[in-house]
């Protein structure tokens, strides 16, 4: 029996299939859906797409996702000082 990949979104718009290493086709919510399942945490779509753009290695695409920590926001304080240094800095050229 063959499965018929739903290569339509909602809006009807194509999605691009992806063949992996082993003969696998894959679309993007597909391999998020997988992800999602297999390791219990919240796969975005950015990363499911990303992988599949990087690499064709099954391993690497269905590897565990890790936890990146966000962006460190400045404080005011933090934000004032880069300002002197930088017009301090601006001054000595």
């Amino acid at each position: 029996m063959v499965e018929k990949i739903n290569t339509r979104c909602a809006r009807g718009k194509p999605q691009r299939v992806y063949t992996l290493d082993d003969g696998s086709k894959l679309t993007v919510l597909e391999l998020q859906s997988q992800l999602n399942e297999k390791w219990g945490c919240e796969a975005t779509l950015f990363l499911a797409r990303s992988r599949l753009n990087k690499s064709t290695n099954p391993k690497k695409v269905f590897a565990k996702p890790i936890k990146t920590r966000p962006r460190k926001i400045l404080t005011i304080e933090e934000k004032d000082i880069a300002r002197e240094m930088m017009k301090l800095a601006l001054k000595n050229i």
